[in-house]
């Protein structure tokens, strides 16, 4: 007997070959029968004759297919264009033949299981039109089914908090996978600065406002790994992504804990098979730069092979990236090379992935031409090679223990290894030693978490998930030891040493009423041994609502949660990048960042055609930490300044002391409003986003001696950012426009900094505290323009021309002296084998 679970309208009752299948025509894609096909066929050919069982509840298509082909011991292929594999299924049945299962699981989408011999079954386009009944089930953007904000995959329509979704084909788009990019275009309320190539870290301007001074930043997974510095992925294989989930805000911090004050990040890698024998995706890329300082365009290349092989049910890839640019400046370079590998494994009760990567990069990060000073050139920028090296290995299991309980494992190790990375976030060079100027060092966290999920009632009336999770984690963090300032008793420098354990428990409860009201309400307890000496425990709540219906074609949902967020005042972003080479933070038992607030919403969908998204927030920041600068004395063994810093007299630019001292600023209030919107229609995709941010400090701390005050705009922070595209495919073209822009931001005129710096007629005390507020610059904004156009030549050859930054604007973002390429044209073939 087969049983397919539907909601919200009386079902409809068939008998098929033996078996009683109940089906409803309503929202959940794939949670009917189509009665047309299944009545035709009362016997099945081999292999489609044999019997499987499936008991299964909001898991995405594609899982639900491969556990079949599993259980059934086919081998099962498909487009994966032609299905929506995204989709929630949830079905029960025993003992049924396989195709009719599959006609099960893919009523409404057009194909057919035909058997091709042996164990092999294909799922071809149907060229039957659809009944009543199929016309009636529509595809809906809610359906899908997504992993961040839950322990498992779940369905959007019950997430409660805003999350967008860019895609690995949306990814490819840009050049070499330029993650930063990709979301500032595709993503609202995220704005990332468009750094030089020669940076290795990416520079967030805004994530629905500021979380911190210079290092904002999300907590980024890798199939559900974390990584140790989320500031090191600037660029991913494209090939390898299957999705990007983005939720902003600290509403997610309920689930991943501390760091998470900004938001998270999921890049969900893929781990299909290539239906057959090997397949191999190779592409290669050839372009020019052209650059107002040099005399000549700089070459860029990039160029990448993609391996895959296997089934549905049993997959692996591995895939080789190598890139980079030439000289645009003087001097600069950067080069990359990625390895990316994985594997899975599915069983009629066991879901098995695995993850590995490896990304390394090189640059010389010369000085700005842009300084007119040589002192300030030369105390700012260097020339010598900087580089990173990060990887990542780990792999996830989910156990279907029965219908109601499932249970995932997830453990991995994610390390990173930095060298002599510039620091460009100070307003001033240091005058208390070169170590300020170039950080580095290593960073490597292990992490393991174990999560049981119960599902209970009746998902037509009262339904409820209950997830428990236990997770422990290691972070060990050290700094370059020969650019540090902590001493040894003979006076040699040594590294600064770090060991972070953080022990959590979670429990969330999702709470649905037919299908159509959702309550989701979390807590985080954990323990975190760098959160101060005052404490060592916190508790991260969140408490959302949403209500949805179906309006025949439209859907609408109006969303509300809160969060709260936490980050220690000691991360390994501080202690191995720019931030804190000298490990301040920890030693000034500095009070953590926190976040929390609230978002409201609405959701209003098409179909898959048309679909927007409005959200307001309000969140309060609070013990943002920023690296002050101030004037020393002339004893190094004298204690933190008064404000204002110690008495100065004018200095030859050599001779300063100007040194920098961490404190939390006080409280931050971060306000806005997002918008979403995209249209499809047959070969035309459009797409826009568009975000307000009033990022302003509330209250500034007692002893602050920086130079914020109370009602100013955060630094580097855009008020508005906003993007439109529109992509074509059609008659073996495809093309491609995006305009994206940020608006109004203030940050430093570093060329007037400079300047005063190299000027003897000026003391410390001048450049320093509230002094350096007479040094803000307001910036207009700046436009970036890209776009591409390809076409297929033969089959599995195509041909492709792109251009990156089409105004050729090299500066302007997010100061007046980082400098960026030109405009780039490349070429590039790509073949499918």
């Amino acid at each position: 007997m087969s049983a397919i679970r539907s909601r919200g309208r009386r079902p409809i009752v068939l008998l098929v070959a033996g078996a009683i299948l109940v089906a409803s025509p309503v929202r959940a894609q794939s949670c009917s029968t189509s009665s047309s096909l299944l009545a035709s066929l009362q016997t099945w050919s081999a292999p489609l004759d044999r019997r499987v069982s499936l008991h299964v509840r909001d898991i995405s298509l594609r899982d639900a297919l491969d556990r079949v082909s599993s259980d059934a011991r086919i081998r099962l292929s498909y487009v994966s264009e032609a299905i929506p594999l995204d989709n929630r299924v949830c079905a029960s049945f025993d003992a049924i033949p396989v195709g009719e299962a599959l006609g099960l699981l893919l009523r409404g989408t057009p194909v057919l299981p035909i058997s091709a011999g042996g164990e092999h079954v294909v799922l071809t386009p149907s060229e039957t039109p659809g009944n009543s009944e199929q016309s009636e089930r529509v595809p809906r953007v809610l359906d899908r089914v997504v992993v961040t904000g839950g322990a498992i995959e779940a369905p959007v329509r019950r997430l409660t908090v805003a999350m967008n979704v860019v895609s690995g084909a949306e990814l490819s788009r840009y050049a070499e996978g330029n993650l930063a990019q990709a979301l500032s275009d595709l993503v609202p309320g995220l704005w990332v600065w468009q750094s030089a190539p020669t940076s290795l870290v990416a520079h967030y301007g805004s994530i629905r406002g500021t979380s911190s001074f210079g290092s904002s930043y999300p907590k980024i997974y890798v199939d559900g790994i974390e990584l140790a510095n989320p500031l090191l992925i600037t660029q991913f294989t494209p090939e390898t992504v299957e999705r990007i989930e983005v939720i902003r805000g600290p509403q997610g911090a309920a689930l991943y804990g501390s760091d998470a004050i900004s938001g998270v990040i999921n890049i969900v890698t893929r781990h299909d098979g290539s239906n057959g024998g090997a397949s191999t995706v190779a592409r290669s890329a050839v372009g020019a730069a052209s650059s107002a300082y040099m005399p000549r365009s700089a070459i860029t290349q990039d160029h990448a092979i993609t391996v895959r092989e296997g089934s549905s049910a049993q997959s692996g890839s591995a895939s080789f990236t190598s890139g980079g640019v030439g000289e645009y400046l003087p001097g600069a370079f950067a080069r990359h090379t990625t390895g990316n590998a994985g594997f899975r494994l599915v069983r009629s009760r066991l879901i098995a992935t695995g993850t590995a990567r490896i990304f390394v990069s090189e640059s010389a990060d010369p000085s700005s031409p842009l300084f007119r000073d040589s002192v300030s050139a030369t105390r700012i920028g260097q020339a010598t090679p900087q580089s990173v090296q990060e990887y990542t290995l780990g792999g996830t299991a989910t156990i279907v223990q029965s219908e109601r309980w499932t249970h995932a494992i997830v453990a991995g190790f994610d390390g990173s290894r930095l060298m002599n990375l510039v620091d460009y976030h100070t307003p001033l060079p240091s005058a208390s030693g070169p170590d300020l100027g170039t950080a580095g060092g290593n960073a490597n966290l292990g992490t393991l978490r174990l999560s049981s999920i119960a599902r209970l009632g009746d998902a037509d009336k009262l339904a409820t998930t209950l997830t428990f999770s236990g997770e422990n984690s290691l972070l060990d963090f050290r700094s370059q030891p020969d650019t540090v300032s902590v001493q040894t008793a003979n006076g040699s420098a040594v590294a600064s040493v770090v060991r972070r354990w953080t022990s959590a428990g979670v429990a969330q409860a999702n709470v649905s009423w037919r299908d159509a009201g959702y309550i989701t309400a979390g807590l985080r307890v954990e323990r975190n041994e760098t959160l101060g000496s005052n404490r060592t425990v916190s508790m991260l709540p969140m408490l959302g609502a949403a209500v949805l219906h179906d309006y025949g074609l439209l859907t609408v949902k109006l969303r509300s949660a809160y969060g709260r967020g936490i980050r220690p005042a000691t991360t390994s972003m501080r202690e191995t990048a720019w931030f804190d080479p000298r490990g301040q933070a920890r030693l000034l038992s500095l009070a953590p960042e926190e976040q929390s607030g609230i978002e409201t919403g609405i959701d209003l969908y098409v179909g898959k055609t048309f679909g927007l998204q409005l959200t307001r927030y309000d969140q309060l920041a609070s013990g943002l930490i920023q690296r002050v600068a101030y004037a020393a004395a002339s004893d190094p063994n004298q204690g933190p300044p008064p404000a204002g810093g110690y008495p100065q007299s004018p200095v030859a630019p050599e001779d300063r002391r100007i040194s920098y001292l961490f404190q939390n600023v006080g409280e931050i209030t971060n306000r806005g409003w997002e918008v979403k919107s995209d249209l499809n229609i047959a070969s035309l995709a459009l797409n826009g986003t568009f975000s307000t941010v009033d990022s302003r400090v509330r209250q500034v701390a007692q002893g602050y001696v920086g130079d914020l005050r109370v009602g100013d705009r955060m630094l580097e922070v855009p008020e508005r950012t906003g993007s439109v595209s529109a992509a074509w495919t059609g008659g073996g073209w495809t093309t491609f426009v995006m305009a994206s822009r940020s608006w109004d931001w203030i940050d430093y005129d570093r060329i007037a900094l400079a300047g005063a710096f190299s000027n003897s007629a000026q003391t410390d005390a001048e450049l320093v505290g509230q002094q350096l507020r007479n040094y803000w610059l307001k910036y207009s904004g700046v436009t970036r323009l890209r776009a591409s156009i390809g076409r297929t030549l033969y089959r599995g050859l195509s041909l492709n021309l792109s251009g990156e930054n089409l105004l050729n604007r090299q500066h302007g973002e997010p100061d007046n002296v980082t400098v960026v390429p030109g405009r780039t044209l490349s070429f590039g073939l790509r073949a499918v084998m």
